[in-house]
């Protein structure tokens, strides 16, 4: 494969990242021109807080490419350890393919601590005014039925 092609073929992949995260209602994103070669790192920039580095490649060098991703993400003002590794399974179609993201495992364990905590802690006072004026609400409908 020629390098203009491989570069079309990883910029293709970053397309469809940017798709999926706009499609499932996580904000805006696009590809970054350059790769992170810039002021801003990672192959994707978005509103979400880590920094995407994205591969899609046949032979991937692991090691490498986590290297990369913790290293622009320490680069591009990121917290070192909020970065993500996307990656392609070549044995899938570009249009329809599999994914996956490797991120650093304590980034992980926040994200599944984070999903187990209730939405509101405790109501604040504007909630809490609310939720009174909706219980006095249903009293009162409830009287004239």
């Amino acid at each position: 494969m020629t390098p203009q092609s491989a570069k079309a073929k990883g910029k293709r992949f970053e397309e469809v990242v940017c798709q999926e995260i706009e499609k499932m209602g996580l904000g805006f994103a696009h590809r970054e021109i350059g790769s992170g070669s810039g002021k801003r790192k990672g192959d994707i920039f978005s509103n979400l807080p880590f920094l995407f580095e994205v591969k899609n490649q046949k032979a991937l060098n692991w090691w490498e490419s986590i290297n990369q991703a913790k290293r622009q993400a320490q680069e591009g003002n990121w917290h070192q350890d909020k970065w993500a590794l996307v990656i392609r399974d070549p044995k899938t179609s570009e249009t329809n393919p599999n994914c996956y993201a490797l991120i650093d495992m304590w980034q992980f364990l926040e994200l599944l601590k984070k999903d187990q905590e209730p939405k509101i802690k405790e109501p604040d006072r504007e909630l809490k005014w609310k939720l009174e004026n909706l219980k006095n609400t249903i009293s009162q409908v409830l009287k004239e039925l």
